[in-house]
């Protein structure tokens, strides 16, 4: 079953809910083609947070603002892949971080991450220009979010960077990335 935006957003959002309820495993269509694979674990008027997958394994939490849905797919490859993960054991959703991370809006999420002593990875967009960044939160409030950025050799950047919220794509945080990296940064 495909779910997209053509649908009424009350449709939409009982589907979604629907799909967590019976922790289904779905792809996130994003409105710039990209997808995400995995299982919808929370949901708000403004957030999806899905728990993501990558050759049957739980890859991390990704959270994606609402705006950026265009559909979502239950299909039967995805029926099978549930069946897959649940007979291998292999659905350990982390409840805490669940019931820990606020939905509300930007500045309550990156709050909520902050507390759970997570580094994140955001992919935003400025302009043309396509941004990563990854690293700890260093401040936040009502438009924008101050990541203590490092490069890929683990050196952290000299100026911390700021991210705009409507520029906001992706967030990312407890996949493995983030949490194994950040024991090896440096000034």
């Amino acid at each position: 079953m495909a779910a997209d935006k053509t649908y009424s957003d009350k449709e939409f959002k009982k589907i979604i809910q629907k799909h967590i309820d019976r922790m289904d495993y779905v792809k996130v269509n994003l409105e710039d083609d990209s997808s995400i694979l995995g299982f919808i674990v929370k949901a708000s008027d403004d957030f999806l947070m899905i728990e993501e997958t990558n050759d049957f394994s739980l890859a991390g939490t990704k959270i994606v603002p609402y705006e950026r849905v265009s559909g979502i797919r239950h299909g039967l490859s995805d029926k099978v892949s549930k069946m897959i993960y649940s007979k291998e054991g292999l659905i350990k959703l982390n409840q805490k971080i669940i019931k820990n991370t606020s939905l509300k809006d930007f500045e309550e999420l990156f709050n909520s991450i902050r507390k759970q002593n997570f580094h994140c990875v955001v992919e935003s967009k400025k302009k043309e220009e396509e941004l990563f960044s990854i690293g700890e939160i260093l401040e936040v409030n009502e438009k924008s979010v101050i990541i203590k950025n490092y490069n890929p050799v683990g050196k952290i950047d000299k100026n911390p960077r700021k991210i705009n919220f409507k520029h906001i794509k992706t967030i990312n945080f407890n996949d493995n990335y983030s949490v194994v990296f950040r024991k090896y940064i440096f000034e």
